[in-house]
Parts: C-alpha cells; structure tokens; sequence
C-alpha cells in the first residue's frame, strides 16, 4: 500500500504543479476543437477524487459539480465528456476542492484496511480487474494520464513547464 500512497502523494503535487500560475480565463481554452480544457480535466480529477473517498467509506460533502462530470443514472463507466459550450469550474475552485478532497483522501488510505481493499467493485476496470485496490491503481494511472494532458495544454498556452517533483 506504500507505494499507491507515494504514488498519490506525486500526483497530488503534480496536479498542483500543473496548474500553478495558470490564470482562470486560460482554464477554459483547449489546444484543439476536439480536446479537453484545463477546466474540464481539473474537475474531472477532482470528480476521481471525490469518487474514491466514497469508494473506501469515508463520509464527505458532495461535489458540487459532480454533474458536470458523471451521469449518476449510469453505472460506470459514466464521466461525461468535456463539452466545448460547457460551464466548468474556474480552476481556482478545482484547485482548492483537489487540496480538501486530497487531504481527506491520503489520510484515509493510511489507515484503510485490508478487507476493504479487496472488497468486489459492481463494475470491471479496462484490464479486467474489480477490487478497491485495483480501482486505486488504476485511477493512479489515470490520473497521471490527465495531468500529462494538462501539461500539454500548459505548455501550449505559454507558461513553463510544470514541476516533476514533489512540492514540499
């Protein structure tokens, strides 16, 4: 479990990092008529974040904007596609919800036990695996997937590349 903990600590950094210095109104700008905005991917982590303090038991405040980023109607996978007329957070927000929900999240899994970890997800993940702890590793994955999208998007807006290492 030490190393999904070290890997959340990165990612939990590098998503910071990613969108330091970023001003709200680059948030909602996309390299291409078909990609993501910054505004969408933030939220959509943030979204993850959220989903996963669910998934191991901890008892939390709904995202507000969790209907901006899952049809809750469907089972998973729901994420909503990032829509060019959407609204979004402004980045700022995403910002100060990851900060909270990353708190929370890293010091649960300190402590989450063993049974909950393996405890069987209603739904199967790309790769075939259904656990908590299959889940947890896999959305690392996914995580750092959409934070190399918003160093893209960072890049291409102007600003200098993000911060590989941890921040503290």
């Amino acid at each position: 479990m030490k190393q999904i903990i070290d890997q959340y600590l990165l990612l939990t950094d590098w998503f910071l990092s990613v969108l330091e210095g970023i001003n709200d109104k680059d948030g909602s700008k996309t390299i291409q008529d078909e990609g993501n905005s910054l505004e969408w991917i933030a939220g959509h982590l943030v979204t993850g974040r959220y989903r996963n303090l669910l998934r191991i038991g901890v008892d939390v405040t709904t995202y507000k904007h969790l209907d901006k980023f899952m049809d809750q109607s469907k089972p998973p996978p729901n994420a909503i596609a990032f829509e060019k007329d959407g609204t979004y957070p402004a980045l700022s927000a995403s910002v100060d919800q990851w900060q909270m929900y990353s708190e929370l999240f890293l010091n649960a899994l300190e402590s989450v036990e063993e049974d909950t970890l393996q405890k069987k997800l209603p739904f199967t993940l790309p790769g075939g695996a259904n656990t908590l702890l299959d889940a947890l590793s896999f959305i690392a994955l996914h995580e750092s997937y959409h934070i190399g999208q918003m160093s893209m998007i960072r890049k291409f807006l102007g600003y200098p590349a993000m911060k590989l290492g941890r921040r503290s």
